[in-house]
């Protein structure tokens, strides 16, 4: 017979961990958990999923099975408990840490107390790559920290070039970084940061070079990402991207702890956490993110909705809409399908509403008043210009989209006065009672164009383009009715049919050729062609891109009458003469995941009988029998869900020479 220790021992396909768990640790955890089970309650095997969820629930979440402590029964026993578990818990004073005697020349070194000589500890400052300021959170860390922040600050200029020594008074993180730009993208320097607000102080070190400023709320972009494997370690370093108008920034840690304690820093006080305008997150205008937002928005899709601003959207809409930009106005995506005009009307004028400050100053207040008097749209100018930049930016943003509605009214029926009643309480913080705050608002509505200093052209084109379109919109909001030109742009190739937004170019080419009872031939091609400045330049629509996108984009234009649509044909042999056949692409391998490096490299391609030749030589223009083939792509069963094969491609197509018919880039014509 074999005892149960050699069977445990030697029988491993019986005893395996499951049956242990199950036969030991299952059966011992149920004592607890389950000693209170009834046979009624138990769970049947052939439960279904809604009713072992609600098992468990009952069984772990709410302890309803759990064996009871003996005292539970007992009414003296339970305040017992209640009193000896409701005691608060000591603070962290100053006895519950160990004090030094601190000095700070080139080192760090702690003395028990100022009378020892020998230091019990030292810490050199060079081997400080941060420092920064430990925030009462109530988390409990294995972190040192200084209690006296201003007695201690003078360890900062210690660990920074004396160039920056002066604006350290008052720092959040002050360390060494390494960095990169757009400028110089190979090369990773270090330089010493210090995050101060919502200002981020760089100073490149003793390299010669400028010192330099970003500030944080105007930020494009704030995102993280891991970097590739280092040389001399298989540690990955992640690396902030700081995208802000004219440049990008890459920020790389000297470890990963101080990189967490950056990135945490620097996303707070890039968040635009205050109340106050120029706290908020900010475009590349200086206009805060949540105006610049709703703006776009309500113009692209909102102008000739009837009683725009008056009309309220669902409250709890609003509520969550609000939440999402006052978290992070920079991940916020209106769209129309999403998200309600009558909703992100509100929003804005809640944001007003609701700022500290408001957009024309309280202190500014009785000179407003003042002003609205003879002569009032001169000292309204000299007021504006008194103003913050970012009050000055948001208040022209606001009154220039306002002066657009009041020109619409015709479609929204939203006349000066009536904006004015609606802007103004918002605008100017008060009960909306008040006669001179609508007064002004008018004013300022009425003469935007001569107040802020602006040209009439490229607004009333605008507006024109808009007006133009009132009779053509329909019910089922975004489709517009447009026409389309047939081979040449005559009246009588005129084609007037309704275009949606998922309408793509190879859709409309169908439609006319059917309007129009063309048949397509196999040897022809059919293609939709954007032109502009009347038929001067043209470019081929690729067969999936949206047409209304594109046709929106002519009210941009100096003359948006200028454009048009037409669709042509082209013949089989004259197509295939047109195709870029040979040119350089910049291409690399997937290499193994055991290798690392590979870059880019530019090679010589051409494209033959439906194939993608990789040819050996680049530098060889004369293709034909010199150059010998190196590996072959079907292009016929190339999938257009590559997008680095198709951006690469779209890359070549242009820089190999473009016909020139061709007055923009399209990535996408070379899918």
């Amino acid at each position: 017979m074999v005892s149960k220790v050699q069977s445990l021992k030697l029988d491993t396909s019986v005893w395996s961990n499951e049956i242990l768990f199950i036969m030991l640790g299952n059966d011992r955890a149920n004592e607890f958990w389950a000693s209170r089970l009834s046979l009624s309650e138990e769970l049947d095997c052939d439960a279904t999923p809604e009713q072992r969820r609600e098992f468990i629930t009952q069984k772990y979440r709410e302890g309803r099975f759990r064996r009871a402590h003996p005292g539970f029964g007992s009414q003296d026993e339970l305040l017992k408990v209640r009193r000896r578990h409701s005691r608060t818990s000591p603070k962290n004073t100053d006895e519950n840490f160990q004090k030094f005697w601190c000095t700070v020349d080139k080192s760090l070194l702690f003395y028990e107390s100022d009378r020892c000589s020998d230091p019990s500890m030292q810490i050199s400052v060079k081997d400080i790559v941060c420092l920064g300021v430990s925030r009462p959170d109530g988390s409990n860390n294995n972190n040192g920290f200084i209690d006296s922040r201003p007695e201690w600050e003078v360890i900062s200029p210690s660990l920074v070039p004396l160039t920056l020594a002066r604006p350290l008074q008052a720092f959040e993180r002050v360390g060494l970084l390494r960095y990169k730009a757009m400028l110089d993208p190979q090369q990773w320097k270090e330089a010493y940061f210090v995050l101060q607000k919502s200002n981020l102080f760089i100073c490149p070190g003793n390299d010669g070079a400028a010192e330099d400023i970003i500030n944080l709320n105007r930020l494009q972009e704030l995102s993280e990402y891991p970097g590739p494997v280092q040389n001399d370690s298989h540690d990955k370093k992640d690396i902030l991207v700081l995208v802000e108008k004219g440049r990008t920034l890459h920020l790389q840690g000297m470890g990963r702890t101080d990189f967490s304690l950056w990135y945490s820093d620097i996303q707070r006080a890039a968040g635009g956490r205050g109340n106050t305008l120029r706290e908020q997150q900010l475009s590349r205008n200086d206009i805060p993110i949540i105006v610049d937002s709703c703006i776009a928005f309500i113009t692209q899709y909102g102008l000739g909705h009837e009683g725009i601003y008056r009309k309220n959207g669902a409250k709890s809409r609003i509520k969550l809409l609000m939440e999402e930009f006052r978290k992070d106005a920079r991940n916020v995506k209106l769209r129309i399908g999403d998200h309600f005009i009558e909703d992100v009307t509100d929003v804005l004028k809640r944001f007003f509403r609701e700022i500290d400050d408001p957009i024309f100053m309280a202190d500014l207040h009785p000179l407003w008043k003042e002003a609205a008097s003879d002569q009032r749209l001169d000292r309204y100018k000299e007021i504006i210009r008194s103003l913050p930049r970012v009050n000055r930016t948001t208040l022209a943003a606001l009154i220039s989209h306002l002066y657009r509605v009041q020109k619409c009214a015709d479609l929204n029926q939203m006349c000066t006065k009536n904006l004015s009643l609606l802007f103004a309480p918002s605008l100017f913080q008060t009960d909306g009672k008040g006669e001179h705050e609508v007064k002004i608002m008018e004013d300022l509505i009425d003469n935007y164009l001569y107040v802020f200093d602006e040209h009439q052209t490229q607004i009333e084109l605008e507006i024109s383009l808009i007006t133009t379109w009132k009779d053509t919109q329909l019910s089922q909001a975004g489709d517009l009715i447009i026409e389309v030109y047939l081979e040449m742009k005559i009246p009588d190739c005129c084609i007037t049919l309704k275009v949606s937004p998922t309408m793509c170019a190879e859709e409309l080419t169908n439609q006319v050729l059917y309007m129009r009872n063309v048949p397509a031939g196999d040897r022809d091609v059919w293609m939709t062609f954007e032109a502009i400045e009347d038929g001067q330049l043209e470019r081929p629509l690729h067969p999936k891109e949206k047409v209304l996108e594109q046709a929106l984009q002519w009210c941009k234009m100096a003359d948006p009458s200028s454009a048009y649509l037409v669709v042509k044909r082209l013949h089989k042999h004259s197509y295939k003469s047109e195709i870029m056949k040979v040119g350089l692409l910049r291409c690399r391998e997937e290499p193994p995941k055991l290798l690392q490096g590979n870059k880019f490299q530019e090679r010589t391609f051409q494209i033959r009988d439906h194939k993608l030749l990789l040819l050996k030589d680049k530098k060889v223009r004369n293709l034909t029998g010199i150059l010998r083939k190196i590996w072959t792509c079907d292009v016929k069963n190339t999938k257009r869900t590559d997008s680095s094969f198709s951006k690469t491609l779209g890359f070549a197509y242009f820089s190999t020479g473009s016909s020139s018919s061709m007055f923009k880039s399209s990535s996408s014509c070379a899918k």
